[in-house]
């Protein structure tokens, strides 16, 4: 239970009220779709589920020199 407590981030707040705004208009417009679809961002947000499932939006940790390879250091010669 404190896991669903933890680690609320702007992302994860801003699914949690565009849920409970599909949701809400779902029910004043009897759209059951729309009820569906703001439960499921409500879910998401509170369990902390991302929206790409296989992990696809994650970005690499490593740290690489961007231009390390193509970039030659300048070598001045005295003449």
């Amino acid at each position: 239970m404190k896991r669903l407590f933890r680690n609320w981030d702007v992302l994860r707040v801003i699914r949690l009220l565009a849920g409970a705004v599909f949701a809400g208009y779902g029910i004043y417009a009897s759209d059951s779709l729309m009820i569906i679809l703001g439960g499921l961002l409500m879910l998401m947000a509170v369990v902390n589920w991302p929206c790409c499932a296989a992990g696809g939006c994650g970005t690499s940790t490593g740290n690489k020199a961007l231009y390390k390879d193509f970039v030659k250091p300048y070598r001045a010669e005295n003449k």
